[in-house]
Order: C-alpha cells, then structure tokens, then sequence
C-alpha cells in the first residue's frame, strides 16, 4: 500500500498486536477508556507505564471493540515524512479519501508538517467520528514530531482522540492539556493487576486465592512479573515454596529485565543503581552519600523519566524508590 505515492506502508504497523489466549477483563479499565472517547472535552488518552504493564493489551483488546485507526509506532518513524505518511495510512482505513486529499503534502512533511496537519484535520472534520491509537510512541523522540502531533489535536474537531502508548511521557504540553481537562491519564499504579485479577491470570497454575495474592504483592501487580512467575511455576514441584521464594533473582525475571531495562544503562548509570539499590527510599543527598556523587538530585529525576520501575513517592520530585523486583 502506498501512501502519497513516498514509502510503502507494512500493513503489520497498521495492525493491534494479536492478543494473548488467556485474556483477563479488565473492565474498569476498559470502562475509563469508553468514558474519555464519550467525553467531547477529552482529546488526548495517555497510557504511559513501564515495558511488560499491559499496555498493548489493553489497548489492542479496547480497540478491538471500536472503530479506530492503529498505528504501532517504531525507531524509524523519527522521520515525520515516515510517521506522518503511517499516520495517513491508519487512518485511510476510517476515512477513505485521506490518502488522495494528503497526497501533495505527505512528503514535505519532512520539513514541514504543517500544511499536512492542517489537511488531516480538515478531513477529520468532515468525517466520522475516530479514534487514533499510537503505540510504543516513546520509540518515536522527535520534537518535531511531538509538535505536529500536539498541533493536530488543537486542530482536529472534538470527534478526534488520540490515544497513546508509551513507555515515557511524549514531549506534548501535558501540563496544558491537564488545565483544560483534556487529558485522560492511565498510568502503572492503575495498570497494576489487583488480586483477583492475579488470580485469574494464574488460574493456569492452580495456585490458592492467597497464593496468587502474595505474589502480586511481590510483583507490585505488574503484569509481566506474575506472567514470568507463572511461567517458572512450571519448573516448581512446591507451589508454596515458589510463591516464599520468589523475588527478582527469578531467573526469567532477570532476563527479562535485564533485556528491558538494563540493556540500554550505561556502565556509570548502572553501578551508581547498583549501590542505591540498599536504600529502601533515594533522594539526591542520600545518593550523594552513598555513591559519592554530586548531582544525586539531577540523576534520579534523570532516571524517572527514563525508567519507571523507579518510583516516585511524592509530588515534588523528590523521593524515590526501586521497583521491588528491580531493586
């Protein structure tokens, strides 16, 4: 498929990720996202929280049940010329003259996306109601981006909602959008799995209520970390024991954070995490003190926004802690 006749579209991009065979109801969820896409006022969702919190599923089993355009966003889509003709394509699929009407305008996005912007809104106007759904966007990290995209949400009429995955916040003025009342925000404390529904994801397993309670207690509710329980539960004889035992030295867990979180941490970064894993909260003197640094306070605020499995505790910025496994 192409798009303004400059890259050819893979329809994989285009498409929700195929969901998991056991599928736990996450209706209160799905309920917040019915709600802000009902709501005219609401324009952005953000649904931002650490890799492995189920974000995707959630979003892919949502958009299942509505009528929308799916965009899975990757490193290449930095070049705007590249995202914004995927932005046409997902939405050729809700508004069927989009490509034709965009065609003049796609490929000098990479300059300037204005007057493609401008164009996009229009046919949303004119159009049905719909929903873009972007995620992974934090792989995207181009202002220019980010600002095209926050100009088309002032643009577009209030049948539009952009609903964004991430892993960190997009470099949008969310602080504005939170004033006017725009913006729906579903973050890791709201993801976190509650009991019943560890329960009911580990259902597999055969573990007791309380079984299944103690270890979303370990993980924090966080989704791949009782995925990556179960899955070592089948390499246990003792329930009981594993559910005792289990923390982030768990083999699978260290792989998988190890691929997640830690790959990308430079040697410096990782070492000074390393020594302030012994704190059971960090602020930038007590990182200070233990690592003998000098920029304590810079560095965690540095590394929340990079990494969410560390956890802010307050609303100033100003203490933290590790994510149990993690840490």
């Amino acid at each position: 498929m192409e798009s303004g006749g400059a890259i050819g579209l893979l329809a994989t991009k285009l498409t929700p990720p195929t969901l998991p065979s056991h599928l736990v109801d996450r209706s209160r969820l799905r309920h917040t996202l019915d709600a802000a896409a009902a709501d005219p006022v609401v324009r952005v969702v953000l649904v931002s929280a650490p890799a492995g919190s189920g974000k995707s599923t959630l979003l892919a089993s949502w958009h299942r049940e509505h009528v929308g355009a799916w965009l899975q966003a990757d490193a290449a889509d930095r070049d705007p010329a590249r995202f914004w003709g995927y932005v046409v394509g997902a939405l050729a699929g809700v508004l069927p003259g989009i490509e034709t009407a965009t065609r003049a305008t796609v490929a000098a996005a990479a300059s300037d996306a204005g007057p493609l912007v401008e164009r996009i809104a229009a046919e949303l106007t004119s159009g049905p109601p719909v929903t873009l759904v972007i995620d992974d966007y934090y792989l995207i990290d181009n202002p220019k981006v980010d600002e095209a995209l926050e100009r088309l949400v002032e643009l577009a009429p209030d049948t539009f909602l952009l609903v964004l995955g991430t892993r960190i916040d997009p470099g949008l003025r969310l602080s504005r959008l939170r004033v006017r009342s725009q913006l729906v925000e579903i973050r890791a404390d709201t993801l976190r799995f509650d009991p019943g529904e560890a329960h009911l994801l580990l259902d597999e397993r055969h573990l007791t209520a309380d079984q299944a309670a103690s270890l979303c207690e370990r993980t924090e509710g966080w989704v791949a970390g009782l995925v990556l329980a179960g899955l070592s539960l089948e390499r246990s004889h003792d329930h009981a024991e594993f559910v005792e035992a289990f923390q982030g030295d768990d083999r699978l867990v260290v792989d998988y954070l190890t691929d997640e979180y830690l790959a990308g941490v430079d040697e410096t970064d990782r070492r000074r995490m390393l020594e302030s894993a012994v704190l059971d909260q960090m602020t930038g003197p007590l990182i200070d003190a233990v690592c003998g640094s000098e920029d304590g306070t810079h560095w965690l605020r540095t590394l929340s926004t990079t990494n969410q499995l560390l956890i802010g505790l307050d609303t100033t910025g100003t203490t933290f802690r590790y994510h149990h496994l993690l840490r």
